[in-house]
């Protein structure tokens, strides 16, 4: 159910909820910054300890997955959007497609 309030221009409660939107606005403000800041360093420290594990690990799928990732979320601007996700984890988590011929048992 829609509800509607009016506040006068002198209102403490408008005031208050004024400057909650303002300091919050500025907290996502900083926080992108941050993370703009910090994002290019803390991938390369990534590439690299992704590239120090040998091939072959049990692991390999996860760190192949995190890394390509990653790397998506450097080429865009804003988030990775949902159908790029599942194309990388079907890429390194196939689906285990059922085998007519059972070959494989």
């Amino acid at each position: 159910m829609p509800i509607e309030m009016w506040h006068t221009p002198d209102c403490p409660q408008w005031t208050v909820m004024q400057i909650n939107w303002e300091a919050g606005s500025r907290r996502i403000k900083e926080q992108d910054t941050w993370a703009k800041e910090v994002f290019p360093a803390a991938h390369e420290r990534l590439r690299r300890a992704a590239v120090a594990i040998e091939p072959g690990m049990p692991a390999q799928p996860f760190i192949d997955a995190l890394t390509e990732l990653v790397q998506a979320q450097a080429d865009t601007t804003g988030f990775v959007v949902l159908h790029r996700w599942v194309e990388i984890l079907e890429q390194h988590f196939p689906p285990e497609l059922p085998d007519p011929d059972h070959t494989t048992d």
